[in-house]
Order: structure tokens, then sequence, then C-alpha cells
């Protein structure tokens, strides 16, 4: 080898060399100093599409026993509960998560922890989607399937390459810039109990309940649904967790009566019906054939003053308990534990096949008083949708 190659090579392995420590040092995808960052380090970069291979790595850092897990929807969840005593606690939820994707990463989660509690958030797009089984991101080698099988070859040779990605890529340099430079304004923040909030407040209030709209109708009217397939992935998770003896409660995540009618006036009100007693009956038959207590399964969507609260002027829904109809923020999720792990509190309605229909009459007469108070605003967000006329 002449002189000028081995220069040449001297001088990329330098190169690489030092944007491998920067992009480590700087850490934009925040899997290699997570656990001792703070709220700024976190938020520097936006990380909401890249949790599907961030959080599997935080998991392993954090080693948790009590888990809150979910879509978006059940991100603003601090798991940092008073429920949760000297815990070691995280929120495994990310954006989208299907009911296939949750089942590997509690099983990930219970590889690394062995886990003690989890909190699961149901929702009801998430279930009735025929959409596949996992979303842009989720790669099954990063998965643990049980504890004393977490390392293998695939493990290995995924972990090899996130490394890699995260730096050596031109894209992870590319981030560590934006990082250190602040170019980037992220409209979440980031905490490093894997919880998020929005930060901005385009697309919040009314503006943000017209754009959830007009994306539920794209997505669900005259589609397909299986709600059947997603039910049965639930039963795999409930059984997992009574075969491993997880204290499970679980919660439908709630959203705006505005949004609930919405789904009558699409035509699924039947849909949304059977999706709580499919939950019932899942957990239920889970439980008897396990030969167990079933695990409690609550609602939320009857709370006054939450779920029917004034619609906020576009722009303005970070000043309401939900920030587009469906995200909600940090105060609601603090009221969904503690209605869900201290009962003394009264918050949120128990839901079994005894006590559903008072429930769902709750439910709907919240949806019907709203919307009788507020007639000429909800013709309008429904215009602006383009709404189909039923």
């Amino acid at each position: 080898m002449t002189r000028y190659s081995l220069h040449i090579l001297f001088l990329t392995l330098a190169l690489c060399s030092a944007v491998a420590i920067f992009n480590y040092i700087v850490d934009p995808y925040s899997v290699y100093h997570f656990k001792n960052a703070d709220s700024d380090r976190l938020s520097r970069v936006d990380q909401f599409y890249r949790m599907r291979m961030s959080k599997p790595w935080q998991l392993s850092q954090i080693k948790p026993t009590a888990v809150v897990i979910g879509t978006s929807r059940t991100g603003s969840i601090s798991p940092n509960h008073p429920a949760w005593p000297e815990q070691q606690s995280f929120n495994l939820s990310v954006p989208g998560m299907t009911p296939y994707e949750m089942l590997r990463f509690i099983e990930h989660a219970q590889a690394n922890g062995p886990l003690d509690k989890l909190t699961i958030g149901v929702d009801f797009e998430a279930f009735v989607s025929a959409e596949p089984h996992t979303r842009p991101g989720f790669i099954e080698a990063r998965m643990a399937p049980h504890q004393g099988v977490y390392e293998s070859l695939l493990t290995a040779w995924q972990r090899a390459r996130d490394i890699s990605d995260t730096l050596l890529s031109i894209n992870a340099l590319s981030l560590s810039i934006t990082a250190v430079s602040g170019a980037d304004e992220p409209g979440r923040r980031y905490y490093n109990d894997g919880s998020w909030i929005k930060a901005k407040a385009r697309l919040t209030g009314r503006s943000g309940m017209v754009f959830v709209g007009k994306d539920r109708i794209v997505a669900f009217l005259d589609k397909t649904l299986d709600l059947e397939k997603n039910i049965a992935l639930l039963g795999q998770i409930l059984r997992f967790c009574h075969q491993h003896n997880i204290d499970t409660r679980l919660f439908v995540t709630p959203e705006h009566v505005f949004l609930i009618d919405l789904w009558s006036r699409l035509g699924y009100q039947e849909q949304w019906v059977e999706f709580h007693r499919a939950l019932i009956a899942i957990n239920r038959d889970i439980a008897r054939d396990m030969g167990r207590p079933a695990f409690p399964l609550w609602g939320f969507n009857d709370l006054e003053k939450f779920v029917d609260e004034p619609i906020a002027k576009a722009g303005k829904g970070l000043q309401s308990n939900f920030v587009d109809g469906v995200h909600f923020q940090k105060n609601f999720g603090g009221a969904i534990m503690d209605g869900i792990w201290d009962e003394s509190t009264g918050i949120g309605a128990r839901l079994d096949r005894e006590r559903l229909d008072l429930y769902m009459v709750k439910v709907q007469q919240l949806s019907d008083k709203f919307a009788t108070r507020n007639q000429q605003l909800i013709a309008q967000m429904h215009d602006e949708m383009n709404l189909p006329t039923q």
C-alpha cells in the first residue's frame, strides 16, 4: 500500500472517529445518555418519528418495573405517580402504536424488567384499524421476546446497525449539528420518564379538532375495519400479563364529545359501542381461562367538564384539557392515573358487562348536551371538515 493510500485511510478513520465521538457526545437520538438527560437536552430535536428505534434502547437503560404504554395519546401521562411508590417507571408509548407493536414492546419491557405494574391505554382507532401489524421504524430484531433470549445474532446485528446509524450516518451528524446550533424549535417537549407534551399552539383547539376530524374521514369512511384481529392481539397481551403476574390496568383513551359525535355521524356509533363490549369480553374470557380476576378496565368519557369542555379558539388548545380533541394534557393524564390506581378518588368509570350500558348513557348525554349548546360552532366545524351529509 502506498504512502498516499495510507494517508487517505488514516484521514478517513480519523474523520469517522471524530464524527462518531461528536454524535455520541451530542446524542441527538437520546439513546446513549438518556437516563441522566434533562428535558432541555431531550427536546433539542423532535424525537416524535424516531421512537420505534429510541425507546427500546432507552428502556434497556432504565430497566423499568412499571410502564405506561399506548399511542401518542397516552404519551403525555407521567409514570412517576404516587400510586407507584419507589418504582422505576417509564412511559413506553409511541405515536400510532399498533396492537401488535404493543405486545412486542411489553414483552421487551418484561425481558428487561421484569415488570411489576402496567397501565395500558387503548384507542378505538388503533383497535378497529385494518392497517398492517407494524408501522415504519418498527424492527422486530430490536425486541427481546422473553427473558433469557435477549441476545441473538439478529439482535446483535440490529444493534450494530443502530450504532452505525446513530454515530456514523449523515443524518445523525445533521441532527447533532441542529441540536448544538439550536436551529430547530421542536413542537414537543420530551422528558426522561418517556413522556412528552405538545409545546406549540399550531393545530390546537378548534383547528386541531378540524384536522383530526378530516383525518378520520379520510382514514375510516367507507373503509373495512378489523376489530376482531386486534382484539385477539389484546388477548395475547392480557394472557402474557397474567402469566407473568404483572399488575395490569387498562383504560379507553378519552376524547372530546365532539369527536365521539363525529363517529356517530360517520356511521360508526355501533362499532364504537361494540369496541367497548369486545374489550370487556376479551378481558373477562382471558381471565377466566387463566383462573384469575379480570384486570380493571376504565373509561373516562363520562367526565363532565373534561370531555365536554368548551372548544378553544384555534391556537389556544394548550390551555385546555385536550390539545386537539384526542391528545390530552399532563394534568388530565394525572387524573387518569389517579382514577386507575386509587379508586378512592372516584375519577372515571369501572367498565364491565353490568355497568357498560349506564356508562354509554352518560357519554351520550354529555354529547347531546354539548351539541345543543354549540349548534352553530359544530355546524361551522363540520363545514370546514367537509363532513359528508348523512
